[in-house]
């Protein structure tokens, strides 16, 4: 392990410990940070990037020691490296850009003193005259990546504007004409108050990038050509994101008011400063010869000054034990990634696609805990994920140990497919960091005000949208539109069951159970985490006790958490099972919530029902879902505080012939062909007809 320090405690030095281990990483070898290096004051962002780097070195075996902006050394980092006790066999290099002579003197010694050897220090003016970024604590030097994208198809275009730029009233209509071209895929990076001025407009579905938003690594092998606005390098973030652009051939565009890229030496094309003036620049000047630009760009004596290959020279490092090409799977598989660990729909649904893909044996899960049975249970391993609590200090502190548990779960090369409503930073970072080939299931019916830019805009990470379709016209939502959405049919467990099955199943509860019955009611209210169900619970309980030959099951998932109050009843019973659609299928009433799994299971199995929709704002519109089927003649709608007339829907179904009259109804309606295996088939790569 290589160990990477800087020259003082702070929070820029910090991130850029962080990027130059990220290169380091991306040629294969090991470099950490030092955990209790961490600044008090770190952005969400960077703790990301940080997490897979930092150890306790006290438990590592260590290689070497790299010490960056090594021309302003505090107290505090000379007293850590010092406090490592390094054999004499380890490594130490230090890097700075020093003013003068007595500079690098006094760097050198005090590293010598502290360490009680003799160190290796590279002078950077040295090694690298005409930087991009003069003061800079990262050494900046270009990286080559392996491009995810076909580099003879559309190029992706990202486009830096300062926030003042973006404030310009003509600013963003320029914008929204370019993302229309057909000539490249716009792609804005701008900091994080211009993001915020975006979405508060109307073109906020404009493709955009936080400055901080992805490693400037993984940025790079996104894109083919990169244009700058505003006054100069805006940071090294963006100087690393650059450079590693150039070494994989791609496109510099320097539209800069000081011509800063230009001026230092880069292989940069001078462009418009003018932002209406650049569509036309690109389409006829750059992207015709962006090839022979790009193959121009890797014969350029500058960029080869600026390399890592010769960083690592001067740093006398071993030659990388990998390709910098990442290396895939010889059998890549599809990891399903289902969220709302306790609604338990989502896995479910994944578990019904991956049964339908060409080799389930190559599809594994990571999941909430929560989960886990349920997905075993369909022969699929699965990776735990942690779920968020109350006792950590920080709302994303779970989403950041699952980023470190997919990063070691999926590799590039994988595919991944994400069902649910947020994608969040782990699921994110980790399609873009890794190039992985993304699906997201999307399920639509969303309440009103839960459509927003922000909930979408992560849409750029996949390469397909999947929307499972409601059984109904008037419930199916398009919440964004182009090549790479799919609408198919609704995804729902079938199961075929006969009347001896049903027969069968009755006689064997009576046996279990102890309790004879002549009437079968079924509870399915959801797990309580959305809403308390208690009331509604306890009301069933007593109106079924007064049913002499009635059981009432209330069925719940192995593991959840059941109230104490609904064990006293005599005709009830609290069920946890994992076949719950068999025991709806035997019943004569099934009281359910209004989930898309339950809903297209109860439709699509012909199960005579009263719906109780759940009405959490989080949640999807349950409530539309219950009326379109009650409208039809299909159910029966009863909200949450009416009582009453549960009591009488109750009665109307058990005594009046109202199961018998849905049953007929839904034998009679047609409803569109299941899309498990058009899904299925879309995520391995072409839809099946």
């Amino acid at each position: 392990m290589i160990i990477i320090e800087a020259g003082q405690r702070n929070a820029k030095s910090f991130e850029a410990k962080v990027m130059f281990a990220a290169q380091l990483v991306q040629r294969g070898y090991s470099p950490v940070i030092d955990d209790s290096t961490f600044p008090d004051k770190t952005g969400r962002f960077l703790k990301y990037e940080a997490a897979p780097l930092l150890a306790n070195i006290s438990d590592i075996s260590t290689s070497g020691l790299i010490v960056l902006g090594a021309e302003d050394l505090c107290e505090s980092t000379l007293s850590t490296i010092r406090s490592y006790s390094l054999p004499p066999e380890t490594m130490i290099n230090a890097m700075g850009r020093f003013a003068d002579d007595q500079a690098y003197i006094a760097a050198t010694s005090k590293l010598s003193f502290a360490l009680g050897r003799e160190v290796n220090v590279v002078d950077l003016n040295e090694l690298q005259p005409r930087p991009i970024l003069e003061k800079s604590i990262s050494p900046l030097a270009a990286m080559p990546h392996h491009k995810t994208g076909a580099r003879h198809g559309t190029p992706e275009l990202f486009l830096f504007l300062p926030i003042d730029l973006l404030e310009e009233p003509e600013t963003l209509p320029v914008l929204g004409a370019m993302d229309h071209l057909a000539g490249f895929q716009l792609n804005i990076i701008t900091g994080g108050k211009g993001k915020e001025l975006v979405r508060k407009t109307k073109f906020s579905d404009l493709p955009i990038f936080g400055l901080a938003e992805l490693p400037p690594t993984a940025l790079a092998t996104l894109a083919d050509i990169a244009v700058f606005f505003g006054d100069g390098v805006p940071g090294e973030r963006m100087a690393n994101f650059s450079l590693d652009l150039l070494k994989h051939s791609g496109v510099l565009v320097d539209c800069t008011a000081s011509g800063a890229f230009v001026s230092c030496g880069a292989p940069a094309i001078r462009g418009p400063q003018n932002l209406a003036s650049l569509a036309n620049y690109l389409e006829h000047t750059v992207i015709p010869n962006r090839h022979e630009i790009g193959r121009q760009t890797q014969t350029d004596k500058w960029l080869m000054t600026n390399s890592i290959e010769r960083l690592e020279e001067a740093l006398h490092l071993p030659a990388p034990p990998t390709e910098p090409s990442p290396k895939k799977r010889t059998n890549p598989k599809t990891v399903f990634l289902p969220t709302n660990g306790n609604g338990l729909g989502h896995a479910q649904r994944c578990s019904l696609i991956a049964s339908e893909m060409p080799r389930p044996p190559d599809c594994t899960f990571a999941a909430f805990p929560s989960c886990i049975p349920l997905i075993n249970s369909k022969g699929f391993a699965c990776t735990p994920l942690v779920q968020k609590s109350e006792y950590h200090t920080e709302e994303y502190a779970n989403d950041l140990v699952n980023y470190l548990r997919l990063q070691r779960t999926v590799q590039t090369g994988d595919r991944l497919v994400f069902d649910g409503g947020y994608v969040f930073d782990s699921i994110y970072r980790t399609i873009m960091e890794k190039s992985l080939s993304a699906t997201w299931v999307r399920r639509g019916l969303w309440q009103p005000g839960q459509v927003r830019a922000s909930s979408l805009e992560r849409e750029k990470a996949f390469d397909t949208v999947i929307v499972p379709n409601e059984a109904f016209d008037e419930l199916n939502a398009a919440y964004t539109f182009g090549r790479k959405v799919h609408q198919v049919g609704p995804i729902v467990q079938q199961s075929a069951q006969g009347e001896n099955d049903r027969l069968k199943l009755r006689q064997k509860l009576t046996f279990q159970l102890g309790h004879e019955f002549d009437e079968l009611v079924i509870t399915m209210l959801g797990g309580g985490v959305a809403t308390d169900r208690s009331a509604q619970l306890q009301t069933l309980c007593a109106l079924l006790e007064r049913r002499p030959k009635c059981l009432h099951l209330i069925i719940v998932w192995p593991g959840s958490k059941v109230s104490n109050g609904l064990y006293g009843w005599k005709n009830t019973r609290v069920i946890k099972s994992k076949n719950a659609l068999a025991l709806c299928q035997a019943s004569d009433l099934l009281v359910s919530a209004v989930g898309y799994n339950s809903f297209h299971e109860i439709l699509y199995h012909g199960l005579a029902s009263i719906l109780i929709p759940q009405t959490a704002p989080f949640m999807d519109d349950q409530e539309k879902r219950a009326r379109a089927a009650s409208d039809r003649g299909l159910a029966s709608t009863v909200l949450d505080n009416e009582f009453m007339l549960l009591e009488r829907e109750i009665t109307n179904f058990l005594d009046n012939g109202k199961a018998g009259e849905i049953r007929k109804a839904l034998a009679n309606t047609d409803l569109p062909k299941a899309g498990t295996r058009d899904a299925a088939a879309l995520i391995h790569g072409g839809v099946e007809k």
